[in-house]
């Protein structure tokens, strides 16, 4: 069973069952095609990590206002300002794939900005976090890492409810 732990903000639109349910859908396609998001060679420990944890892959993710991703974000990545998400990966020695923080009000406007329903981007920037837990950086693996996460994440909805 792969675990997924949400902590949310006070004017979150989407519940956490949401959340989790996307989450949740993604972690499974991962579990069940490792080598289809880990196939690139930056990503040789994720997928050793991937195989250990198979029934047991926890994420974590945090919903926060922007004042707070602001802080993570001068803190580790020395950018002034807040950001969509952040992807913190697991040590080798960690459980789990790592702790994603997806700051509310960018992502809020970011959806408006791109003519995005909500939860589309929402579920756009779980991928994008989830491929940089697996060890992608940009380029077009992590693209096809994302799509390839993307593909069922949108029939969630119907069964968070």
């Amino acid at each position: 069973m792969n675990r997924v732990q949400v902590s949310s903000v006070a004017g979150c639109p989407v519940p956490r069952s949401e959340w989790r349910g996307w989450l949740t859908v993604m972690l499974e396609r991962i579990a069940m095609q490792p080598g289809r998001v880990c196939s690139a060679p930056e990503c040789a420990g994720a997928e050793r990590k991937l195989r250990a944890c198979r029934d047991d892959m926890l994420v974590e993710l945090a919903l926060m206002h922007d004042a707070e991703i602001a802080v993570l974000n001068a803190a580790h990545l020395g950018c002034a300002g807040p950001t969509n998400i952040l992807s913190f990966p697991a040590s080798p020695e960690e459980a789990g794939l790592g702790v994603l923080a997806l700051g509310v009000e960018t992502w809020l406007r970011e959806a408006t900005l791109y003519g995005q329903e909500t939860e589309e981007h929402a579920r756009h920037l779980l991928a994008h976090g989830l491929a940089h837990l697996l060890g992608h950086d940009h380029g077009p693996a992590m693209d096809e890492c994302c799509a390839f996460l993307l593909e069922k994440s949108a029939e969630a909805s119907s069964c968070t409810a």
